[in-house]
């Protein structure tokens, strides 16, 4: 039978392990969700956004042009 100091002692052990794991993964997440908030915002503000939709003008516009044939 272990001796309850020994026990005591591993499980201190693993909570201070998690804790210090928990704060390194926040940490990590913060500033990988601050660089995704900081490139997404210069983006948004230096060049239009690419995922619109077009409107029902625009793409019926688009149907009536004809394709051309890529030139190498």
């Amino acid at each position: 039978m272990v001796s309850p100091w020994m026990t005591n002692v591993v499980i201190l052990f693993g909570i201070i392990v998690a804790i210090v794991g928990v704060v390194a993964y926040l940490r990590v997440y913060k500033n990988s969700a601050w660089s995704a908030a900081s490139s997404s915002n210069s983006r948004r503000t230096d060049q239009p956004s690419d995922n619109l939709m077009p409107s029902a003008e625009e793409s019926a516009a688009t149907i009536d042009q004809p394709v051309e044939d890529d030139k190498i």
